[in-house]
């Protein structure tokens, strides 16, 4: 653990060693009074971050605090790097993952600003190589993540794409969007999350601005914001001082995540605790020459159902306790991240952690906790409903996933409403929050919405603070495919072009194509199987009854990829 230091916003950022040692030991003997005074919870604070990190030898955290306009805690426990036990320090770089997109959203913001471009422009405009999916995508639609363009990373996974030992760039994900024949929904019809959308729109700042966009953001946002250690990575091979190494869990230890992929505008972004405290000024400041982003990127917009969204253009826009906060996390293998500015109260919290096993959102949160000393009046009073034990039967029964196998049992246990997905392992208390919605016990964000219209397919909405899955009822039939060599054959898709070879091995099903081999695939319905890894396979017949083709639905982001058969 380090000293705890409180610096006034905007400092100047400095490397010189030397010059750290005495800026800090400036600031613990000549504030560390006015620290605690201003950082109440100090000690409660070092203890969650201790608690979650567990042990001072293994991978840790960093975190930052910022109340009206100073960076009034920056703490870290842990290490950067595992090998030759090296701590977090003041000047630690990290990556950001999709804390990024809000990043790219305000390079959009920027251009607009500049009147180079409107968020109502056709995508095609820019991108003329994108297939028109008969309905026309606009920018707006790929902040907002409703343009119902496929997500690349499961693309990826679909294609054997051996992510251990392949890197990717953004010309590869280019290349490979351009040969999408079709999209999961109608341009602003629903959010589905995708990091194709922030790779689209680094894209379009590139051939709008003529400057690649980590030279764009360099330009326009870093340098004037004295962001000095915040960049989009350019170079794989380039020496990052100072940077922190990525870990993963195992049952033999930690293991150290190695990426070897370019790939910026969803993710690809390196920051520090004191840039983002920067940062945060542009949300919390109304007087800051760029609080016009804040309203560009907070911006929410309507579905064409006409409902409000709650994912705004890079960012959530979520209410807790009262009061509506301005996040988003990032996630990769072996780091989480989460930056969440709550305007209400002068207040951001930044948390970045090194190690898969550290839940960088659930600890941002309890810090919130510790700033929340009441819910303001004006929102104490919120819908309240308890459900009758007959009111609960309606809800029950099989629900599955939309674009996805993942299935969810929804029952009534001891007067209880409970879920349990087919990939968790104990089922989840719900409780009544309104006439047709339901928080979990164990964490309030996330609710279960359920639908009266019998027009929608999706009869359940599960969100988790603002990340929309969808579910649809379904009837299992135990043994609905009961001649497993119809299905057996060479299938081959042109928009993915990847061969999927189908057999049966002892008594089902099973499948292999590039990395992966001898997947078993599990009955449904009718000719439809599932890979219970939030994958679907839909057959198709001809007019003779024989299969001729199947349509792939993944982890609900992807829809509809076709596999013709070819032997």
């Amino acid at each position: 653990m380090r000293s705890k230091t409180v610096i006034k916003l905007p400092c100047p950022f400095v490397n010189n060693l030397m010059f750290i040692r005495k800026y800090i030991i400036f600031f613990t003997i000549g504030l560390s009074s006015y620290c605690y005074g201003q950082v109440e919870n100090s000690a409660r604070l070092d203890s969650l971050l201790q608690s979650a990190v567990n042990s001072n030898i293994g991978p840790g955290l960093t975190v930052g605090i910022v109340k009206n306009g100073e960076l009034i805690y920056h703490n870290s426990f842990g290490n950067v790097n595992l090998e030759y036990d090296i701590p977090f320090n003041d000047s630690t770089i990290f990556d950001l993952a999709s804390v990024t997109k809000q990043f790219t959203s305000a390079c959009i913001g920027i251009l607009e600003n500049k009147r180079m471009l409107s968020v109502n422009d056709d995508v095609r405009k820019y991108i003329p190589e994108l297939t028109f999916y008969q309905d026309t995508i606009r920018i707006k639609h790929l902040l907002n993540h409703t343009s119902g363009i496929r997500n690349h990373n499961v693309l990826l996974d679909l294609m054997g794409f051996d992510f251990a030992h392949q890197g990717y760039t953004n010309e590869m994900i280019e290349e490979l969007m351009f040969r999408q024949n079709g999209v999961n929904n109608l341009p602003g019809e629903k959010m589905l999350y995708s990091n194709t959308n922030y790779v689209l729109l680094a894209l379009i700042v590139k051939r709008v601005s003529g400057m690649k966009i980590h030279e764009f953001a360099q330009k326009e946002l870093f340098e004037p914001l004295k962001m000095t250690n915040s960049f989009y990575r350019n170079d794989m091979n380039a020496i990052i001082k100072n940077r922190t190494y990525s870990y993963y869990k195992t049952k033999d230890g930690f293991k150290q995540s190695n990426s070897l992929s370019l790939c910026v505008g969803a993710g690809g972004m390196k920051s520090t605790i004191s840039d983002l405290a920067k940062w945060s000024q542009v949300f919390l400041d109304s007087a800051h020459q760029y609080f016009y982003l804040s309203k560009f990127i907070t911006h929410t917009d309507k579905l064409i159902n006409g409902l409000d969204m709650k994912h705004a253009r890079g960012m959530f826009v979520s209410p807790y306790k009262g009061y509506y906060t301005y996040n988003h996390s990032g996630r990769d293998i072996g780091m989480r991240s989460q930056f969440i500015c709550l305007p209400e109260l002068n207040l951001a919290v930044i948390v970045y952690s090194n190690s898969n096993s550290i839940n960088a959102v659930d600890i941002s949160y309890q810090i919130l906790d510790l700033f929340i000393d009441k819910i303001p009046e004006a929102n104490e009073k919120t819908e309240t409903y308890a459900h009758r034990k007959d009111e609960l039967k309606k809800y029950v029964g099989t629900y599955q996933e939309l674009n996805s196998d993942m299935k969810m049992q929804v029952f009534v246990e001891n007067d209880t409403l409970k879920a349990k997905s087919s990939l968790g392992n104990q089922a989840v208390p719900l409780k009544s929050s309104s006439t047709t919605s339901f928080q979990r016990f164990d964490n309030p964000s996330v609710k279960h919405i359920f639908l009266s219209d019998k027009d929608s397919k999706v009869s359940m909405q599960v969100d988790f603070g603002g990340a929309i899955f969808y579910f649809e009822t379904i009837k299992l039939d135990p043994n609905p495919n009961k001649n497993l060599k119809d299905y057996v054959g060479d299938y081959f898709s042109k928009e993915l072009n990847v061969t999927y070879l189908l057999s049966i091995k002892d008594t089902f099903l099973s499948l292999d194509y590039p990395n992966n081999q001898e997947i078993a695939l599990i009955e449904g319905q009718k000719d439809v199987f599932g890979s219970n890894r939030r994958t679907k396979y839909s057959f198709c017949r001809n007019d003779k009854g024989e299969i001729v083709s199947f349509k792939v639905a993944s982890e609900g982001t992807v829809n509809n990829i076709l596999f013709e058969k070819i032997k």
